[in-house]
């Protein structure tokens, strides 16, 4: 035991002594980094070219345009992650005002109200109007239908008007032509050698 003892000891100074550092292994981080998918914002960026919308159906959406003939794949993650911005933003706009009506659902009124109110949304009128009733929407088709109607009938008085001018201007044409024919005929100098016939020669005819 005693000899154990004393190996033990000396093995324990030689390595003191030599001066030898034992590297200890790398502790394993508890922090993970979280998936795009998981995490409540759109892109992390931890995992990259990994979008919400799928890139396939994005780059049929933008094929649909005839002027559009090929898209690289790079445009379209970009406008994929562009997009997803636009639509956190919007619902976050639109959530708001649902909250400001103490409710946790999100309406079309709140997404129509965030496009009356903010100036950025200002384009989305068209595809996101606000809501009426069916009075005032027939109201509004009426009046919409009157002023088609005005304005085909305002078109076609004025094409009247060009035809009627366009044929006035024919006929002063062809009457300062007349005028000047007959000045032309009117102005021929009567020589010596011309008489007039008077009622005796026409008797004598």
């Amino acid at each position: 035991m005693a000899g154990s003892l004393r190996g033990s000891s000396t093995k324990k100074t030689s390595a003191a002594g030599s001066g030898r550092v034992q590297k200890k292994a790398p502790a394993k981080s508890s922090v993970t980094s979280k998936s795009s998918a998981g995490s409540g914002s759109v892109y992390t960026g931890t995992a990259k070219g990994v979008t919400q919308l799928p890139a396939a159906r994005v780059k049929r959406i933008i094929k649909e345009d005839k002027d559009v003939q090929m898209v690289g794949n790079e445009a379209v993650f970009l406008i994929s992650v562009a997009t997803e911005m636009f639509l956190e933003s919007f619902t976050a706009k639109a959530f708001n005002l649902s909250k400001l009506e103490k409710r946790k659902t999100v309406s079309y009124k709140d997404l129509a109200t965030a496009v009356t109110q903010h100036d950025s949304l200002e384009f989305l009128q068209d595809v996101v109007p606000k809501t009426l009733t069916l009075t005032a929407a027939l109201e509004k088709q009426r009046i919409a239908k009157e002023k088609e109607e005005n304005v085909t009938l305002e078109e076609d008085e004025d094409e009247v008007e060009q035809e009627a001018n366009g044929q006035g201007e024919e006929s002063e044409e062809e009457n300062q032509r007349s005028v000047s024919e007959g000045d032309v005929n009117s102005s021929r100098v009567i020589s010596d050698d011309d008489e007039l016939s008077g009622p005796d020669d026409m008797d004598e005819d």
